[in-house]
């Protein structure tokens, strides 16, 4: 086959790499050693050995977005005394009410809220009234008449029994006297205080 090609090239290149085993040597072994670290470049972008994705970076579990930060049930949002500004102990049945962060509108005089009994020691809740700067009044729901709810109305500054028309319409004053029958007693009241700093509403069941 070289004797055919050399008749047509009188150089002696064919000769050279006819008789030159190193340089065939030399091409082979760079071109493995490059395949071998082109596989190993491969390797390592998928994964081998530590990268910036492996476990335990900004994306782990443990990490901002992980349990027991912000967002934990023992945190800024979590239940009981926390930031809720809410809290009713049912073992001393005393209830905490820090009005900078709940119930706001109890910071201003003569101003009432209605609280269900689903979180309080009464079954049909409490009506809480900011009497002055110093002093504030929680009154049962209970209608002394016939059982019916009591609600706030800070229209007409009083508190009607839902239950109107008929032989039923009792309303009460501020202070939980009788206004107007047919009820006859005034409503159940209950130990309350605000804090020097007239920011917490506590209230007590006894």
């Amino acid at each position: 086959m070289t004797d055919k090609i050399k008749k047509t090239c009188d150089c002696d290149c064919l000769d050279k790499q006819a008789t030159d085993p190193s340089r065939r040597d030399f091409i082979r072994k760079a071109s493995t050693l490059t395949l071998i670290g082109g596989s190993a470049f491969f390797l390592e972008a998928c994964g081998g050995g530590g990268s910036p994705t492996s476990s335990g970076g900004d994306t782990d579990g443990g990490g901002d977005t992980g349990g027991g930060g912000n967002t934990g049930g023992g945190g800024n949002n979590g239940g009981g005394s926390g930031d809720t500004g809410y809290n009713y102990d049912a073992s001393t049945g005393t209830i905490t009410i820090d009005i900078t962060k709940i119930y706001q509108t109890l910071q201003t005089v003569g101003s009432g809220i209605v609280l269900s009994g689903s979180n309080t020691f009464t079954s049909l809740g409490l009506i809480v009234i900011r009497v002055s700067n110093s002093s504030v009044r929680a009154l049962s729901r209970n209608c002394t008449h016939a059982g019916f709810t009591v609600d706030f109305d800070s229209v007409n500054n009083n508190l009607p029994c839902s239950a109107q028309g008929g032989s039923h319409g009792s309303i009460f004053n501020l202070d939980g006297s009788v206004q107007r029958g047919p009820a006859s007693r005034a409503l159940t009241s209950y130990n309350a205080s605000i804090n020097s700093e007239g920011t917490i509403i506590t209230i007590n069941q006894n």
